[in-house]
């Protein structure tokens, strides 16, 4: 009875021994029959991209500015007089072309041509009243030259003499006079007779009509705008051209642009223009010079004065240069050629920018690719797949 206590005691112990030894036995086991799992490296990522092949060149860029197509005359027709609106042409209409001097209005000019009749009889009065002291100086002129005669043979008197004279000198005043009326009526006359022809309104030079606003019986004066005359043979458009550009004008003189007039993102017209002038004093504010290209004479119909065009012309020229999208320029002066499938950093020089292009110069040679998408992440080394070009179909 004495050894109850330890034996329990040792059971137990033996029991918790089994089952340590069975719990590290079948661990064991599951340890030693599992399967390895062998770690693999993450696969490098490849970028697909688009690229251009390197080919240097000399090239004279696209340049591209913008102005609104005017007129280089233009006139406001007004009347010269005011008066009373008596005659409308059926021509006087927005749109129609109308020749030099061609009558498109007339006012109410009887009261001036009644004026002028006035003046004209009286220049034919005084024209007679002159010839009559034309006359009469040349018989008063004689009869002093016989008085003087006479006094010398001691025939005649010194009152004679003085008598004459003083007729002569009368008859010569008069006659001054008379043609001094006689002028005074000559500009009277210019004047009505020009009231007459501004009575007129006339076509001062071949052109279209636009803004017109005038009716039969309307009361006008001479500020009153009838209408507006282009001469659509002779439309220009100005643009500014960089200092780089305008400092070699001598070179852009008689050269040709292209003007593209468009609706939203389609061009609607095109035509050629040539540049003709520049203006000599520059308006800092613009950045540049002003220049004028005039368009063919027969233009108007496509592109109309008032129309807000696209310029494009040539402006500089680069030798030995690479031309490539704005997507090919990280930053300010580095693009990536792929060599081995790799992206490779390299340093340029940018030439030039216009919409769309760089003219780049560097350490980059004739036939090398050229990445040429935008990718946010890219740098030296990274792995790179040209996309395959699709032909349309």
């Amino acid at each position: 009875m004495k050894f109850s206590p330890i034996l329990n005691f040792l059971k137990k112990g033996l029991v918790t021994i089994v089952i340590l030894a069975g719990f590290f036995g079948g661990f064991t086991y599951l340890q030693s029959t599992k399967k390895e799992v062998v770690a693999t490296p993450p696969e490098e990522q490849v970028w697909t991209i688009q690229a251009i092949t390197a080919v240097s060149d000399d090239i004279s860029p696209t340049e591209q500015a913008f102005g609104t197509v005017s007129s280089g005359r233009g006139a406001q027709l007004r009347f010269g007089v005011a008066g009373e609106v008596i005659s409308v042409s059926e021509r006087l209409r927005n749109g129609v072309d109308v020749e030099k001097g061609e009558i498109l209005a007339r006012l109410d000019s009887e009261r001036s041509a009644l004026a002028l009749e006035e003046v004209k009889l009286q220049l034919a009065a005084e024209k007679r009243q002159i010839s009559q002291l034309e006359t009469q100086l040349e018989v008063r002129t004689r009869m002093y030259e016989r008085a003087l005669t006479l006094f010398e043979k001691a025939v005649g008197s010194q009152a004679e003499i003085d008598a004459s004279q003083l007729a002569v000198s009368s008859a010569a005043n008069m006659l001054d006079q008379a043609k001094a009326r006689q002028a005074q009526l000559k500009v009277a006359a210019k004047r009505h007779q020009k009231d007459i022809d501004d009575a007129e309104l006339k076509a001062p030079f071949d052109g279209t009509l636009s803004a017109v606003e005038l009716a039969l019986g309307n009361q006008v004066n001479n500020s009153h705008l009838v209408a507006h005359l282009t001469d659509l043979s002779r439309l220009e458009v100005s643009f500014v051209a960089p200092v780089s550009i305008y400092q070699n004008i001598n070179a852009l003189i008689g050269s040709k642009v292209q003007l593209r007039w468009t609706s939203g993102t389609a061009a609607s017209a095109e035509v050629s223009a040539v540049i003709t002038r520049a203006e000599i004093i520059v308006d800092r504010s613009e950045g540049g010079g002003r220049l004028y290209a005039e368009l063919p004479e027969n233009a108007a119909r496509n592109i109309p004065p008032g129309a807000f065009v696209e310029v494009l012309y040539k402006g500089q020229s680069f030798t030995d240069v690479i031309a490539v999208p704005e997507e090919a320029l990280f930053g300010s002066d580095t693009v990536y050629v792929i060599k081995e499938g790799r992206a490779r950093k390299r340093l340029i020089e940018v030439k030039h920018r216009s919409p769309g292009a760089v003219l780049i110069a560097g350490d980059i040679q004739d036939g090398e690719q050229i990445v040429a998408t935008r990718l946010p992440g890219i740098g030296d080394g990274i792995r790179v797949r040209v996309a395959p070009v699709q032909n349309a179909s």
